[in-house]
């Protein structure tokens, strides 16, 4: 006689059944409303530095449009490490339930159709806009192909090369993992120490070149750096090893990792800040950890969301952070300018630009995107059928 075993997923999946309705179970609100603060940060930090005059970025002085924004916005680059850690918790979980050719469909999915969409609305921006047509045709390609080489068509594209690369490392781990043993968790957590290690041994190389003076911060901050994702593995790594200790109580070792990660983290943003000419260093440490500190909570105590519509609204905001992300630096940068023209009071003219980009985002993920996906998505299982996956389904997530 067959005994049957629950699954390590089983007792999470119930809990969560327990806690939402059947139509949530799974879904961390928390994350939502944390990628559209990540999301918002950036778009800030960004807009801090638009020209008034001209199509521009890191303008300073009469020639920044929006100088008056809080100094803390001048950090607000640290919402992308914020995704990253937000991609490694998302990521691992999301391998639960999945074959490897299911997993990296959805990822393509997920990713492609508003990058292909902001990506083209950027291309008509710019050339509108009287630049070279060859010139930003070639950086439009390799934008939709997320190539490892530039330039692209948007300044925050290369933050989605970099999430590629990590997506298709894990595609590889999870591959290989059910014969390597272990299945997938034991194989990502493996994954988690060996980018996490690396990534560390990088940064504190980096620091102490910095420190004595054997190499400068601009010189660690070339771009191959960041494709091996030496510059950022540490934060992918995090994301992972905190999905890890969700699942059961983190062991002593796996504390000590989770905490060295954070320390490397810091570091890595220190690093950034130097490269960047940031010398608030404080503040843009104190958001990421104020972030962070977001995602712990609502990954480990996950209050539940009885309203129907604040669920709703958190969920919409999920959902209007990634093209709000793709879309805000473009049209951002080159609508400034023509809008002052006819809008003299500075804070007017910032609403005004905040609506049009937060409209057109809007538009963006009740359109075209989820249109797209939904024939991106046919196309790729035609191409390449998901196979079974050798573990237990979850429930669903905010992937």
């Amino acid at each position: 006689m067959t005994t049957h075993r629950p699954s390590p997923a089983a007792p999470a999946a119930a809990h969560a059944a327990a806690l939402w309705p059947p139509e949530v179970a799974g879904h961390v609100h928390g994350i939502d409303l944390l990628r559209f603060l990540a999301a918002t940060a950036v778009l800030l930090f960004h807009f801090k530095s638009f020209g008034l005059y001209a199509p521009g970025y890191q303008a300073t002085g009469p020639d920044a449009a929006f100088a008056f924004l809080p100094d803390w916005a001048a950090s607000g680059w640290v919402g992308v490490q914020v995704f990253f850690v937000l991609s490694g918790y998302v990521i691992a979980r999301s391998t639960l339930g999945a074959s490897w050719q299911g997993f990296l469909i959805k990822r393509a999915v997920r990713i492609f159709p508003a990058l292909w969409i902001c990506a083209s609305i950027a291309l008509l921006v710019r050339i509108a806009s009287g630049e070279p047509v060859l010139e930003r045709l070639l950086d439009w390609s390799r934008s939709v192909v997320l190539s490892p080489k530039g330039p692209y068509i948007d300044g925050v594209v290369w933050t989605l090369v970099i999430e590629a690369i990590f997506y298709a490392l894990v595609g590889l781990t999870m591959a290989r993992g059910p014969r390597q043993g272990g299945g997938y968790t034991a194989s990502l957590d493996r994954l988690a120490v060996v980018l996490g290690s690396a990534s560390g041994l990088f940064l504190v190389f980096c620091t102490v070149a910095v420190a004595t003076a054997a190499g400068s911060a601009a010189a660690l901050d070339w771009f191959g750096y960041k494709l091996l994702l030496l510059r950022h593995g540490v934060f992918f790594a995090l994301g992972m090893a905190l999905f890890a200790a969700t699942r059961s109580p983190p062991s002593l070792p796996r504390q000590a990792f989770i905490v060295g990660l954070v320390l490397l983290c810091l570091l890595e943003i220190r690093l950034k800040a130097l490269t960047d000419g940031d010398s608030d260093v404080a503040t843009a440490a104190g958001l990421w950890l104020f972030m962070l500190a977001w995602l712990m909570l609502s990954v480990t105590c996950r209050p539940p969301v009885t309203r129907a519509g604040l669920r709703a609204l958190l969920v919409q905001l999920g959902r209007l952070s990634y093209p709000l992300y793709l879309g805000h630096f473009v049209v951002g940068m080159y609508l400034v300018p023509p809008l002052a023209q006819v809008i003299d009071d500075r804070a007017a003219l910032l609403a005004a630009s905040l609506l049009i980009v937060a409209t057109l985002a809007l538009l963006v993920a009740h359109g075209p995107e989820p249109w797209g996906q939904q024939r991106l998505r046919a196309l790729l299982q035609r191409i390449g059928p998901a196979r079974p996956s050798p573990q237990p389904s979850y429930p669903r997530e905010n992937t």
